[in-house]
């Protein structure tokens, strides 16, 4: 017997509920599943000052479907202020800021304010605004947990999954990211850039919503893992500060990284970041967050060592509460014969890319204050290649390609970026199942590897 319930005001929808019923074709604005509270504010799109042509804000026309700017990740981020400080700073056109869409704590309400096919300012990094969404959520980092709301989670859940199903972005965490995994473009732009949505975002609730999991697949023989700790119990010491006093014990989204394989060892630090690790919340530079991909180069009782920001590093992973989750996937590893090779936050196109009448305002291919030593491996997100949309001022445009292919990368808390032909990739996919005797060939599985090992196929 089939039995029907009516459904109940108090649970929540499933997003597989909502997902059929999503416009997967936006004709109109707002760009979003029709079941959403949804409108279209704009953000400013003006000349500061007429005599300035160049200053002007907050976003590039782009059309980027028409391009070929492929639309590959999502940039979650938090206001650090109320809903509707956010909307109105987006429309000051001399705020150099503007995000795709805001959404309020209180009932998820959305507000999109740049259409999905122009680029937003919202991530402190234009290659990654070049191919991304930014959504702000109204909260505050440091009290994480008092602003993200469960209305907030569920609406901005469904706005993903339908832009996912739109731009074909892969639902992992090398594709659905925080702003604090985007890199800074050049050495002294990546030690100021911010780290929002912080410790207390729950990627692990979040990336059920979404009905994604956290880890794909466990592999034999994989040396990959992926941070994956119980969001409810994990309560790591945090300060608000430095030298301040601890803040209260709660659920946090990341594991410390340490020196050594003890908990009294210093905490890793950071290139970028003048000392060592601290607990400060805000430090990004000691914190392997939910959904990390690292890879595994020894083991010492209960601690993990992983390659991480160009160095050794050690995770305590009990076997009674482990922190890391094997995984299948791919790294990336210096090619044979060079003894380190270069990190970069954006993979611009070279200079003899662009055409002899782009004189100016070049978009600079910058190496980032890292190398990777010969002999370590990290995870591999996807394949891109070098590109720019040059936009000097709002009415001169011009997209510029390059053959030159990068590796996208797993390489401290933020993402990273290394030139193919600096690097050897290895995969390590899941194994088809043994056919059974006598079973049809229709019945027998093909292993796929998963989507963070290869380049989206968007727009």
């Amino acid at each position: 017997e089939v039995i029907r319930l009516p459904p109940h005001p108090s649970v929540p929808a499933r997003l597989a509920d909502r997902l059929p019923r999503a416009r997967i074709r936006a004709s109109s604005l707002p760009e979003c599943p029709p079941e959403l509270d949804c409108r279209f504010v704009p953000a400013a799109y003006k000349v500061v000052n007429p005599a300035d042509p160049l200053n002007y804000g907050n976003y590039d026309v782009a059309k980027r479907k028409s391009l070929g700017i492929a639309v590959r990740t999502i940039v979650i981020h938090d206001t650090e202020g109320s809903y509707g400080s956010a909307i109105n700073t987006f429309q000051d056109p001399t705020r150099d800021a503007s995000a795709n869409y805001v959404i309020r704590s209180s009932d998820g309400q959305i507000t999109q304010m740049v259409p999905d096919h122009d680029i937003a300012w919202h991530a402190g990094n234009y290659y990654v605004n070049m191919h991304s969404i930014g959504i702000e959520h109204e909260g505050v980092a440091i009290q994480g947990a008092s602003w993200y709301s469960e209305q907030l989670y569920e609406a901005s859940a469904a706005l993903v999954a339908y832009l996912a199903v739109r731009f074909h972005i892969p639902l992992d965490r090398g594709h659905i990211v925080g702003h604090d995994r985007v890199p800074g473009p050049t050495p002294e732009e990546q030690s100021t850039q911010h780290w929002d949505p912080g410790p207390f975002w729950d990627w692990a609730h979040y990336m059920d919503l979404l009905q994604a999991s956290i880890v794909a697949a466990d592999v034999p023989d994989s040396p990959i893992v992926t941070v994956d700790p119980p969001f409810a119990t994990n309560e790591p010491p945090m300060t608000a500060c430095t030298g301040c006093k601890p803040l209260p014990a709660q659920p946090a989204n990341f594991v410390y990284l340490h020196t050594a394989p003890s908990p009294s060892s210093p905490l890793i630090g950071d290139a970028a970041i003048s000392g060592g690790g601290t607990t400060q919340a805000s430090d990004w530079s000691d914190k392997a967050a939910t959904g990390t991909q690292l890879v595994v180069v020894g083991q010492q009782g209960d601690w993990t060592a992983v390659d991480f920001g160009g160095r050794k590093a050690w995770i305590e992973d009990p076997a009674d509460a482990p922190v890391l989750a094997p995984e299948g996937g791919s790294f990336a590893a210096p090619r044979k014969g060079k003894k380190s090779i270069p990190v970069y936050g954006s993979p611009y196109p070279e200079a003899s890319a662009y055409p002899s009448w782009i004189k100016r305002h070049k978009a600079k291919i910058t190496p980032l204050q890292y190398t990777i030593p010969h002999g370590q491996k990290y995870g591999v997100i996807g394949k891109v290649t070098a590109d720019y949309y040059w936009s000097p001022t709002m009415t001169k445009h011009a997209f510029v390609r390059s053959p030159t292919a990068y590796y996208q990368i797993f390489f401290n808390h933020r993402f990273a970026y290394v030139r193919a032909s600096d690097v050897r990739i290895k995969t390590f996919a899941p194994l088809a199942p043994t056919p059974t005797p006598g079973a049809t060939p229709s019945s027998t599985a093909t292993a796929t590897p998963q989507s963070s090992t290869t380049a989206p196929t968007n727009m």
